[in-house]
């Protein structure tokens, strides 16, 4: 009897040692995608089209820069990632500040708090063509049908100024038809964080006039 229970206390010990591995391995693949550490700094190239078809159309561009600059605990108790943004516009001789960022990373992925919404940008385990409702996991009514889905993962991506041979590739919205576009995609590199991010909102119900905005983001240099 005494070996029997020790078997099935060795057997229960192995699968437990086993699943917190796996779920280690996974947090520890997913996080490289999204280093964080004090001090480590991101400079992007940010530009942007908004239209109009009442005003004149506007091209706007900056240099934003993000700072890893501190941790703190959370409400829930779990530890917490500072980011401040500053951005230039004036091609890089002066910086104002312009947003602070908040960054957890769980078991389930990388949570971003941004103007007082939580969303999962990545979704553990990392594998390609997996679905996620970034915002359902914080029981967030806002946006609840939209999801997420790893389009291509491990493969070589250049934003034209950086070149990272294993990125992420995440679509976060596509719903476009002759007449409108919708998309939201972003980009991942390992080791170096968000490469590129695209969002488009266009009405193309007049062609030669649209309405909406064409933003890029594009990852210039990492100061790790």
């Amino acid at each position: 009897m005494m070996r029997v229970l020790l078997i099935s206390f060795l057997l229960g010990m192995s699968l437990l040692i086993s699943c917190k591995k796996q779920t280690d391995d996974y947090t520890s693949r997913g996080t490289e995608y999204f280093p964080l550490r004090i001090g480590a700094e991101r400079l992007y190239y940010y530009d942007s089209t908004h239209y109009s078809r009442l005003l004149n159309n506007a091209e706007v561009y900056h240099y934003p820069q993000e700072f890893v600059t501190d941790t703190f605990t959370d409400l829930s108790g779990k530890l917490a990632y500072r980011l401040e943004q500053y951005r230039s516009t004036d091609t890089g001789r002066s910086y104002q500040f312009y947003d602070l960022i908040t960054v957890s990373v769980s078991e389930y992925g990388v949570q971003r708090v941004e103007e007082n919404r939580r969303n999962m940008v990545l979704s553990f385990p990392i594998r390609n063509l997996k679905v996620w409702y970034p915002y359902t996991y914080w029981n967030d009514s806002f946006n609840t049908y939209i999801k997420y889905q790893y389009t291509a993962v491990d493969k070589p991506f250049d934003n034209g100024y950086i070149q990272n041979p294993e990125a992420v590739f995440v679509k976060q919205q596509y719903d476009s038809t002759f007449i409108f576009v919708k998309e939201a995609r972003e980009i991942y590199g390992k080791t170096q964080g968000l490469l590129y991010r695209k969002k488009r909102d266009l009405d193309l119900q007049v062609l030669s006039k649209p309405d909406g905005y064409d933003l890029t983001w594009q990852l210039i240099k990492y100061y790790p």
